[in-house]
């Protein structure tokens, strides 16, 4: 079966048809054409978009949908497809004791749901999950995360006072193990301090990344009004930074400041959750709204997009290619003015709203039914 989506205008700034109004003909699970003017055969079920932006499926790096288990996680669908986000990774929710669990209960999600493996075998069962470290077992993590390859793209460390005992350093020893053995990156949240931004660069190598990269709190990218040193020295060596909005994790102020000086994320991300949910993320359309204020359309789409897939290494997502799965984002810019919140509740004033409209997960077609 051949379905031909008609009149979408593409955003993807490293496609030649970047800007144009579009075809996309998919056929069964792929992408077998994208040009200015398809031409209709009889046996293809049409799809008139009426100028509707189209992108590649949105990928949201940082969420938490482990929601048989863990008191934070949210239904993956209800954050993923019914928004408009193809594929969503859940950050850390579990460990090497409890994946097996955690990918059974995905398996029938219309959402693509992937995971970075908590380096606590226990995962976000008690969110201390750190504070003994007999919670870490490297064997097990490394067995699991080979076990489920296509399932897995890296390693979970939270680092957080509140998460960790007094031995800070251990956790990262044993996670670059990991890492190393798996040949996949660290994904860490940043917040609360100890251990400082510093203390956890210093660990931190090529392709890792940093999540919550525009918290609120003290000792955050920003000292004395400028990037830390720090920061733009690892950036500059490979590290990339998310956004990670979540319940606590991101200050519009501090956001706008970094970008005025040049310190843009590599991806924006939900860190959705059962907490986050009605206020003050919803979505991670409500997310890219908010970084639409502060930088492009072409920007933030990539963020999600290209820049998302490269992070995560995902293969066959982040931009729309013939030959590959039909994982495909359709949305609306409306320009309208409303208020949103960030993480420190305080308000936003919006003008432009990213509105998912439809989304195509592996050739399924999906209508949107919140954002």
């Amino acid at each position: 079966m051949k379905v031909l989506f008609q009149n979408c205008k593409l955003i993807d700034k490293y496609s030649k048809h970047n800007g144009s109004i579009v075809d996309i003909l998919v056929d069964g699970e792929l992408i077998v054409k994208i040009s200015e003017n398809i031409e209709v055969d009889s046996t293809y079920i049409l799809n008139d978009m009426n100028n509707t932006y189209v992108s590649a499926g949105w990928i949201d790096i940082h969420t938490h949908c482990f929601d048989i288990t863990t008191d934070i996680s949210i239904d993956a669908d209800k954050i993923g497809v019914d928004t408009g986000v193809v594929c969503i990774i859940d950050a850390g929710s579990s460990g090497a004791g409890n994946v097996d669990e955690f990918y059974a209960s995905i398996c029938d999600k219309k959402t693509i749901v992937k995971a970075w493996l908590n380096i606590a075998s226990t995962g976000l069962t008690d969110r201390h999950e750190l504070k003994k470290l007999d919670n870490i077992d490297v064997e097990k993590t490394i067995a699991k995360a080979q076990e489920y390859e296509d399932f897995v793209v890296g390693i979970k460390v939270r680092a957080s006072a509140s998460v960790m005992s007094e031995d800070m350093h251990t956790p990262f020893v044993k996670a670059r193990e990991v890492a190393t053995e798996i040949g996949k990156p660290i994904m860490v949240h940043i917040g609360n301090y100890p251990p400082t931004i510093d203390d956890v660069l210093s660990e931190l190598k090529e392709n890792d990344i940093i999540t919550h990269c525009y918290h609120g709190k003290p000792n955050g990218v920003i000292h004395d009004n400028e990037i830390r040193e720090t920061v733009i020295a690892k950036r500059l060596a490979g590290l990339c930074y998310d956004v990670g909005h979540g319940q606590e994790s991101f200050c519009y102020k501090v956001a706008k400041k970094a970008i005025a000086l040049g310190f843009k994320p590599d991806t924006i991300s939900s860190d959705l959750h059962k907490y986050s949910y009605e206020k003050p993320v919803h979505s991670l359309s409500n997310v890219m709204t908010k970084m639409l204020s502060l930088t492009s359309l072409e920007e933030v789409i990539y963020y999600v997009t290209g820049g998302a897939a490269k992070v995560a290494n995902l293969t066959g997502f982040g931009h729309l290619s013939v030959g590959e799965k039909a994982n495909i984002t359709f949305f609306n810019v409306e320009h309208k003015e409303i208020l949103l919140v960030d993480s420190m509740n305080e308000t936003i004033n919006i003008t432009e709203v990213i509105q998912p409209r439809a989304c195509v997960v592996n050739g399924k077609y999906w209508e949107v039914t919140k954002w």
